[in-house]
């Protein structure tokens, strides 16, 4: 288990003090300069009462997670470090432009002093805080809208592939693909996975593939939930596996037992749910003769993520099989361990979220999750043989939103190249 550092509770307050502190600055700077003193007293005030407020919430989500075995407990600190987001998020974008007004005053002060020895001459810039209050509110707008709307805007995106040795009995195969799903964070919105579960019905797939992150922590967040997902059909099967948070990795347990009983209480929920669950194993499907693989490895993660994953054990017996799908939650894992070394055509992952947050225009988007993965949402190739797609995933975690990067059902056709 991952544990966090006394280092960490020392400088997030102090990162969020200077937050505070420079966002401050700006707006009363501007306030004072326009002239409206009534209007600067009541900001004073507002600021001050907000700051308090602020500090209370951050002081009560750090209370909620340090007993994450409460579901409830634990959904409403993710609420409250959305009200967090939602205050520092545009204030720190905002401190960029208090930082360069800082900079550029200062340099402007310093040569004005080292040639005409004068350091009372200030540079109107007012303009810099001026832009970075709209960049700051615009921001505020669209993190307000993630989590109001953006978290439960499920989006159906279709991917058609072509293989050269997928059989002919199985061309036109319709696959629908959901993933890190972190189920607790949907504690009190059973209506949106009813939603979901709609939407994916009406898609009509053949299969249906899970691919990890079932909960965030504990098997008692999909309690209440089977029986919607009881509801999925698939006349090819449901096939799931699972991903870093379903093995209760960051809940510090009473005993090795009792965290091996949470991981089994889990997979039984998955299987009562109609999932068939694929624990380094494989399942091979057969139609008017012909067949593919479905395989399905643990979570298998670059470090710092364990590796319980177990590649050569979950293929044994597919050797003989024309065409195999392996289901693998961290896209880390295909490069590392799939592409090249082995000749799975489809490798289906999830995790990144797509970091529940960046911009999409037509086939371009942007996330800082790619700073930390390089295949982190989308389709990708290798030696035209070899793909590898990429789920941002159908739920949120932590942060209660999704700004631009929204829960995804992806839907793959399975076509057979005609060269």
């Amino acid at each position: 288990m991952r544990r966090r550092s006394p280092i960490t509770f020392l400088i997030v307050p102090l990162f969020i003090i200077f937050i505070e502190s420079a966002a401050y600055f700006g707006w009363s700077h501007l306030l004072a300069n326009s002239g409206h003193t009534t209007l600067l007293t009541y900001f004073k005030a507002f600021y001050i009462t907000e700051v308090v407020a602020i500090a209370a919430v951050f002081f009560m989500v750090m209370g909620s997670f340090t007993k994450r075995l409460n579901v409830r407990r634990t959904y409403y600190g993710f609420q409250g470090a959305g009200i967090i987001m939602t205050d520092i998020l545009p204030k720190m974008f905002f401190s960029v432009f208090v930082l360069l007004y800082f900079i550029i005053q200062s340099a402007y002060i310093g040569l004005n002093h080292l040639f005409v020895h004068s350091s009372h001459i200030r540079l109107g810039m007012d303009w810099i805080l001026i832009i970075g209050t709209i960049f700051s509110f615009t921001l505020f707008i669209f993190i307000v809208r993630g989590i109001l709307v953006g978290r439960f805007d499920f989006k159906v995106l279709h991917e058609t592939i072509e293989f050269d040795n997928l059989p002919k009995a199985f061309d036109g195969l319709r696959a629908v693909q959901i993933s890190d799903m972190h189920i607790g964070s949907f504690y009190s919105h059973k209506d949106q996975i009813e939603k979901a579960v709609d939407m994916i019905n009406n898609l009509k797939p053949d299969m249906i593939f899970f691919t990890g992150d079932m909960v965030n922590n504990v098997a008692e967040e999909f309690k209440g939930f089977e029986h919607i997902f009881q509801k999925l059909k698939a006349p090819l099967g449901k096939f799931s596996i699972l991903g870093n948070h379903d093995y209760g990795d960051y809940v510090k347990w009473e005993s090795k037992e009792a965290k091996e009983a949470n991981l089994n209480t889990l997979v039984a929920l998955e299987q009562k749910a109609g999932f068939d669950m694929l624990l380094n194993e494989n399942r091979i499907i057969e139609r008017d003769g012909q067949q593919i693989a479905i395989v399905g490895v643990e979570n298998w993660g670059a470090p710092p993520f364990a590796q319980y994953g177990q590649l050569p054990l979950a293929i044994k017996g597919t050797e003989n099989v024309p065409f195999r799908i392996l289901l693998s939650h961290d896209p880390s894992h295909w490069d590392i361990e799939v592409a090249e070394k082995t000749n799975i055509q489809l490798t289906l992952a999830g995790h990144t979220h797509g970091m529940q947050f960046g911009i999409r225009i037509g086939e371009w988007q942007w996330s800082p999750v790619q700073w930390r993965y390089e295949r982190w949402h989308g389709l990708y190739t290798h030696n035209k043989n070899q793909h590898l797609y990429v789920n941002r995933g159908l739920g949120h975690l932590g942060f209660p939103g999704r700004v631009g990067m929204l829960p995804e059902i992806t839907v793959i056709e399975f076509k057979r190249s005609q060269s």
